[in-house]
């Protein structure tokens, strides 16, 4: 993540020590421009509180709990490595702008032994064909097919297939992405951080997309390359 931020300038990276040779607590998040954890865990919970308490946005790379307590105005990036997250974020901003969506698919993989059974799905390579389950539908539109695709691969890959409506009449769109897992989940992790630092979240707690897909083009700003393929 500091690799991925240490050339921009105008924002506060500081480093809390947490690690078991630290002493005494963890330290404040007091004059940051916002805080970004691995995953909500009993030891970040406290730090976590506090940024909320301060007003700064939280980013966290893991998914969020189902149940996080945090005050009406806390901003929450949960999702931010990749996954689900890239994948739904990919979806809005393929959206155009007043289009209605019609038909949505997401999806992406997870590490696992692949499936022998279920969706179908093409990621660009190397990643290729994989069986995929089902997933939560992380948006308010309906009917969206989400579809995680275990594999042992140490690439990750997400694939967005869009149709929608808007005033020419309808239209498609199929995006992807794949790169090796270690680096997307350090690019999507520092692009939710810096979009979350120029006020791309709204309050409350949600995934790293946004309307204006501050969050997409700032990955692909840092190396994560987005594809328009073809593929069943």
């Amino acid at each position: 993540m500091i690799r991925v931020l240490q050339a921009v300038h105008g924002v506060e990276v500081g480093r809390l020590p947490t690690g078991p040779d630290s002493v005494g607590p963890p330290g404040s998040v007091e004059g940051w421009d916002v805080l970004g954890v691995d995953a909500v865990t009993g030891a970040s919970r406290p730090v976590i509180a506090e940024a909320c308490a301060l007003g700064l946005p939280v980013v966290v790379a893991s998914d969020l709990p189902a149940r996080l307590a945090t005050g009406p105005d806390a901003t929450i990036v949960g999702g931010a490595a990749g996954g689900a997250g890239l994948a739904a974020a990919l979806a809005m901003s393929m959206l155009p702008r007043s289009a209605e969506p019609l038909r949505v698919r997401l999806a992406w993989t997870v590490a696992g032994r692949p499936l022998r059974a279920g969706r179908a799905v093409t990621f660009p390579e190397p990643v290729g064909s994989l069986w995929a389950g089902w997933g939560e539908n992380p948006f308010p539109w309906p009917g969206v097919a989400c579809c995680p695709a275990p594999t042992d691969s140490a690439w990750k890959a997400v694939r967005v297939d869009l149709e929608f409506r808007d005033a020419e009449g309808r239209g498609s769109l199929v995006h992807g992405v794949s790169d090796e897992a270690r680096f997307l989940d350090a690019v999507c992790f520092g692009a939710a951080i810096l979009a979350a630092a120029r006020g791309a979240y709204p309050s409350g707690a949600g995934g790293p997309g946004d309307p204006d897909g501050v969050f997409v083009r700032l990955a692909q700003d840092a190396g994560m390359q987005v594809a328009r393929f073809d593929g069943a």
